[in-house]
């Protein structure tokens, strides 16, 4: 499976199907994949033996029955703790999956979008665990790792020239779009604005400078609409519908 595709975008769902499902659960994924996504967008933090959890935030509260900071408690105590309740009775159960887990569980049936919640100098060791799982399951073709941090970006490039990155961009860094990326010291083949920051100058220059664009989080079906004739090569979404 080549990883990017002409002639439309690829959809990658938002933490997995998370209009429908609690977010960066194996419910969610699977969801994702029965409503025909081509990827899954994920978050990864690290907890403090080391582990890579698949959950956004920093703490558990918002998306789990449990408290506390996820790097300060081991993987074993964080799946104690129930990711599916809060969204419903029906994910009563669900557990924080580790990216082992979501790889066992989907393998190469999908693409994966790794978004590393790594801002620390001792998140560091995280970047050799994630690539040694990528190398395990032989996924390389079917991973994007991306980050807000561009120290993780250069991790990543100084760990392996074979793994593909992107670099995400907020609506409130817009100047990173028109900045000389070869100065950010990383090796990266995508850019990923928020999608308010694009239209057809963006497209133009990433096309310039051979980069792709995948732009999130898109929940509109005319803004999607309107991208996808842009030409943006992936659309992150919290509904995967088609």
């Amino acid at each position: 499976m080549r990883f990017w595709q002409s002639g439309r975008p690829l959809i990658f769902a938002h933490r997995g199907a998370s209009m429908h499902a609690p977010e960066n659960t194996l419910s969610a994924f699977r969801l994702a994949l029965e409503m025909g996504a081509d990827g899954i967008e994920l978050d990864i933090t690290p907890s403090a033996d080391g582990v890579p959890m698949v959950i956004h935030d920093p703490t558990l509260e918002r998306t789990t029955n449990g408290k506390g900071d996820v790097r300060q408690l081991s993987a074993a105590e964080i799946q104690r703790y129930d990711a599916g309740i809060k969204f419903g009775s029906k994910y009563a159960g669900e557990r924080v999956p580790t990216l082992r887990e979501v790889f066992e569980a989907f393998g190469n049936r999908t693409r994966y979008n790794l978004d590393m919640k790594t801002f620390y100098d001792a998140d560091r060791p995280i970047v050799r665990t994630v690539l040694a799982l990528i190398e395990e399951f032989q996924l390389v073709p079917y991973v994007l790792i991306s980050s807000f941090s561009l120290d993780t970006l250069r991790w990543f490039t100084e760990e392996s020239r074979r793994v593909r990155l992107g670099v995400l961009i907020s609506q409130y860094t817009p100047h990173m779009l028109r900045e000389d990326g070869r100065r950010w010291g990383i090796r990266y083949e995508a850019l990923h604005p928020h999608h308010s920051l694009v239209d057809a100058a963006v497209i133009q220059q990433a096309r310039r400078q051979r980069k792709k664009i995948v732009v999130w989080t898109v929940n509109d079906t005319a803004r999607k609409r309107e991208l996808t004739q842009l030409g943006v090569d992936a659309i992150i979404t919290d509904d995967p519908v088609r």
